[in-house]
């Protein structure tokens, strides 16, 4: 079973529209409109001039989502995914991808128990200079 069957679309390789994606990816259509003027998806014009978009632009907005909840930019995560090709099969590529963003997030979180922890002790108070509490 391909994605575009688990949604129940009937799709060609770039002919799912702006709702479509929204309705799949749980965002606003101008949310989609969001993700593709940052480089998270792109999409493509058919004859009549409406944006299409690749199946996969469905899980491009799925991992940016998950990057943004533990604090990746939206230029992060379109980095991180701008080295997969649309409609990649390969999985290794969206794996890496995937590890990738989880390793920052990772990173994001052992910064902010830092920044919790020093706060926490209100150390950052103390004037190390004299050992006494900044004014």
């Amino acid at each position: 079973m391909t994605i575009a069957d688990h949604l129940g679309f009937e799709v060609s390789p770039a002919s799912l529209s702006v709702g479509q994606v929204a309705a799949a990816a749980g965002v606003t259509a101008n949310a989609v409109r969001f993700y593709e003027r940052y480089g998270v998806i792109t999409g493509h014009r058919n004859s009549g001039n409406a944006r299409r978009f690749t199946v996969d632009a469905i899980c491009r907005i799925k991992l940016a989502l998950a990057a943004q909840r533990v604090g990746l930019t939206l230029k992060e995560s379109a980095d991180i995914l701008a080295g997969i090709p649309p409609l990649s099969r390969d999985l290794q590529q969206w794996v890496a991808a995937g590890e990738e963003l989880v390793r920052i997030g990772r990173a994001r979180v052992d910064q902010l128990q830092a920044t919790v922890n020093e706060l926490a002790t209100l150390d950052f108070l103390q004037d190390t200079r004299q050992g006494r509490p900044q004014a």
